[in-house]
């Protein structure tokens, strides 16, 4: 892959290549049926992907704290902050790792919060199923754990955050075990 490939707005026909890249890439994101990445792509605040027209590499997929969302990583920050982008799900085909798309994603999802006038980015880590390779990427982009929360399906979630204004406060998120 040569250079960081354009990220764009998802369309429709894009879904079952996202869909392919889903599941090569759980168990570190939840599998998504290609019905659920429509659903989500219809209510999502943010469905980029990574890729020319008709190509795509990576996908993220991000709600805005207002969203109408009842994802349970969501859930928890909602009740404890405003003013934030939660990245529900990212994801980079195979063939494509390592070469920077998720780091363009996320400076991406950045940009785009603080054009909202949002101030934080948040997002949910696996700590079990374990998930180190995505726990030293968010900790390399400036997330820290702020929380945890053990899920309905049986997860163990970091739930982490990262101020985007480049600002000193700490989270206002309070560390807890479950929701």
């Amino acid at each position: 892959m040569r250079g960081i490939p354009p990220i764009r707005d998802a369309v429709r026909d894009d879904l079952p290549t996202v869909a392919a890249i889903n599941t090569a890439a759980a168990p570190g994101v939840s599998l998504l049926t290609l019905n659920e990445l429509e659903d989500l792509w219809h209510r999502a605040t943010a469905f980029w992907v990574a890729g020319e027209a008709n190509e795509v590499a990576a996908y993220l997929i991000g709600f805005a704290d207002t969203a109408a969302y009842d994802g349970e990583e969501f859930g928890w920050f909602r009740a404890r902050e405003a003013g934030f982008l939660h990245i529900d799900q990212v994801a980079v085909a195979p063939s494509a790792r390592r070469a920077g798309l998720g780091r363009a994603l996320y400076a991406h999802a950045a940009r785009a919060a603080q054009e909202r006038t949002l101030t934080w980015l948040t997002c949910g880590v696996n700590l079990r199923p374990p998930n180190p390779e995505s726990l030293r990427f968010h900790a390399a982009i400036g997330f820290r754990e702020v929380g945890r929360l053990e899920t309905r399906d049986g997860l163990l979630v970091s739930l982490e955050q990262t101020l985007l204004d480049g600002g000193t406060r700490r989270p206002t998120c309070r560390r807890s075990r479950k929701r």
